[in-house]
């Protein structure tokens, strides 16, 4: 009979030390995998909330006038934001991160008779970097008919889209015709009220805006968003401020320091527990074996007189040890993900489903591993060291 054999025979004979070694291992493995997949989850929906903020990066020219958040009037010493700027962008280091490239002019205009700021952009690429841009009236839109994601819209060349406030002033509906230096325009659609600078702006296509302005070719800015679960912001920061020596770069995270603050706490905490509960599970194996140790006082003796050597004695309680720590780490993992989804919206706030990470697997494995083969070996080096003669003394 081999050396396996006769340590897995072991734990079939006693079924309820082995069953409570692997529920111990189970659980201690668990509290990793759960706390480790809370983090991940809530660094996921951290990633999503910043996507939903609009652009992570601002490019703006270099300047000493005068500025505003979408344009101005640049007044000297400028050089401003061109069309060769964009493939520049995106020879950075960190190129893969980048999600959207937007670029704007903003100027003022007259319409019909009064001055507002316009401002030129591509629609799609606008809208799709801030989902929160909704249209509440679209041109050819039946009353009471869903309206489409402005993401999805062409937005024609002789159409506009109105903030709400503007669309308060003028009265203006989705149809109407306005005249923007001279130049006669329908009003494509009218955004929903956000409460921000955008509700007193007026949006056209970027080539018309530019013609409108004599502009042709140049940007007030540049928005950058990227893919924020895994964007390094300030790095790509730095890497577009080298590439573009001319132009201010800015990172905007600032909405999200609080949310990731707390995550970093909370992760803090996680560690912490997770190292308390591999503690409590590494004496509780130690306690556990020893006092099989001791039961198995006469069975060792015999292996011993038998011709068992030292070695043998300490393979075979490892082995002990190494079949219940594979099947706690196997189980310790899918209840770390149980716990996680079942636990992760009441003890993180979070809103998103932990995901299952088929990665944790083998580190969950190999944490159960190493926590009983280590914790095994004390009362393996002390069974090897029974005296064959004292053990059949009890026989």
């Amino acid at each position: 009979m081999s050396i396996f054999q006769i340590a897995f025979d072991n734990l079939k004979r006693r079924k309820v030390k082995t069953i409570f070694l692997i529920v111990a291992l189970t659980l201690g493995v668990a509290m990793v995998v759960a706390m480790n997949s809370i983090v991940e989850a809530m660094r996921l929906e951290l990633g999503n909330e910043l996507d939903k903020f609009g652009p992570n990066i601002v490019i703006t020219p270099r300047y000493q006038g005068q500025e505003m958040y979408y344009g101005g009037t640049l007044t000297y010493d400028v050089k401003p934001l061109t069309e060769s700027d964009i493939p520049i962008i995106g020879t950075i280091p960190d190129r893969e991160s980048i999600n959207i490239v937007s670029p704007k002019l903003v100027g003022a205009v007259t319409l019909d008779n009064r001055s507002v700021l316009i401002v030129g952009m591509d629609n799609k690429k606008e809208f799709n970097m801030k989902p929160w841009f909704s249209l509440k009236e679209l041109y050819g839109a039946t009353p009471g008919e869903e309206l489409i994601d402005p993401a999805l819209l062409d937005l024609p060349d002789n159409g506009l889209i109105l903030g709400s406030k503007v669309a308060g002033i003028y009265g203006a509906k989705a149809g109407n015709t306005m005249t923007v230096n001279d130049q006669e325009f329908m009003v494509f659609g009218i955004l929903e009220e956000f409460g921000s600078e955008e509700d007193g702006l007026v949006f056209a296509n970027l080539a018309v805006v530019q013609n409108l302005l004599g502009c042709a070719g140049i940007y007030s800015t540049i928005e950058v968003s990227g893919f924020c679960n895994n964007c390094p912001i300030e790095d790509m920061a730095s890497q577009i401020t080298t590439a573009l020596p001319n132009a201010r770069v800015t990172a905007l995270r600032q909405a999200a320091l609080v949310r990731e603050e707390t995550i970093n706490r909370f992760e803090t905490f996680g560690y912490i527990f997770s190292v308390v509960a591999l503690l409590l599970t590494i004496l509780y194996v130690i306690t556990s074996m020893l006092s099989s140790v001791n039961e198995r006082t006469l069975e060792i003796g015999i292996f011993r007189a038998i011709g068992f050597r030292r070695s043998h004695i300490v393979q075979l309680v490892l082995l002990e040890a190494f079949f219940v720590s594979v099947a706690g780490g196997f189980l310790g993992f899918f209840a770390g993900n149980v716990i996680a989804r079942i636990a992760g919206p009441f003890l993180a706030q979070i809103k998103v489903t932990v995901p299952l990470d088929a990665k944790l697997l083998l580190p969950a494995i190999s944490i159960s591993v190493i926590i009983a083969v280590l914790s095994s070996l004390y009362p393996a080096i002390k069974a090897a060291n029974l005296d064959p003669m004292e053990a059949l003394r009890f026989i």
